[in-house]
């Protein structure tokens, strides 16, 4: 299967984000949700089971400058085997004009056993764009053994490279589950923030207002720290046992973080 799904933000009167493109095929079908404000919010609602092995899968996001757009999903997204052993892909493009934000929050992609999947996400910021990017990865089902999966994330700001992250887990990726990468773990997960407002700030200055244990904290059942970048940019790492301990994880982070931004 081939699907393409395309979002296009702009900001419109008093403030308002408009939606002037907002196009998808199955399994990426986009519904815009809540109230049409300063910010606008669109789900991703997946129409089909996928990825299946074999499937491509291209999402384009373009978000104007002064415009604020959030993405979420209204379940999570289980990666599948296909018949001839093939690898599904999603290819995630994101443009992001100066003074734009956007906020990207899906639900989490799992892993199903013998399925081999890879993520490419590619983002270009403009030097006054706002960022906030979360990916949540799981290992297998309840109680079942995992399938293969990729995820790269590179961002650009002001036409230089910010980050450019790269993980490769299951058993296609000899010794990714062991110490050294998940150590065990089922649940693996991200968040990246970027913030103008950060600029010239020094570490984990960036982060007032957020308590010190989000910062590097770890347990038996899942671990996050805390990675500042240069530039004005913070990436969060987790592992978790699963899913749920995972996503509380990040919310640790990322909640107080949007709390503060409101509140600014």
């Amino acid at each position: 299967m081939k699907a393409r799904a395309r979002i296009v933000a702009e900001a419109g009167p008093a403030g308002a984000t408009r939606l002037t493109t907002l196009a998808g095929q199955a399994p990426l079908l986009l519904r815009r949700t809540g109230p049409r404000g300063t910010t606008a919010t669109v789900q991703l609602v997946g129409g089909a089971a996928g990825p299946i092995g074999g499937d491509r899968l291209d999402c384009l996001v373009e978000v104007g400058a002064g415009a604020d757009i959030r993405v979420e999903s209204v379940a999570a997204s289980v990666a599948l085997p296909g018949t001839g052993g093939d690898r599904s892909r999603l290819d995630i493009r994101v443009q992001i004009a100066a003074g734009g934000s956007l906020v990207w929050s899906p639900q989490p992609l799992i892993a199903a056993r013998g399925a081999r999947h890879r993520t490419d996400s590619r983002i270009d910021l403009g030097a006054g764009a706002r960022l906030s990017w979360r990916e949540e990865i799981v290992l297998g089902r309840s109680g079942e053994a995992p399938g293969s999966i990729g995820a790269r994330l590179r961002v650009r700001r002001a036409g230089r490279p910010l980050i450019d992250h790269d993980v490769e887990l299951g058993p296609d990726h000899a010794g990714s589950l062991g110490p050294a990468v998940t150590g065990g773990h089922r649940a693996v997960g991200t968040v990246l923030i970027v913030d103008p407002a950060w600029e010239g700030v020094d570490g984990y200055d960036r982060m007032p207002g957020i308590a010190d244990d989000c910062l590097a904290w770890s347990a038996e059942s899942g671990s996050i720290a805390a990675m500042p970048l240069t530039g004005p940019a913070v990436l969060f790492s987790a592992v978790a046992a699963d899913g749920l301990v995972l996503s509380r994880l990040l919310d640790r982070v990322i909640v107080p973080f949007h709390t503060l931004r409101r509140d600014a």
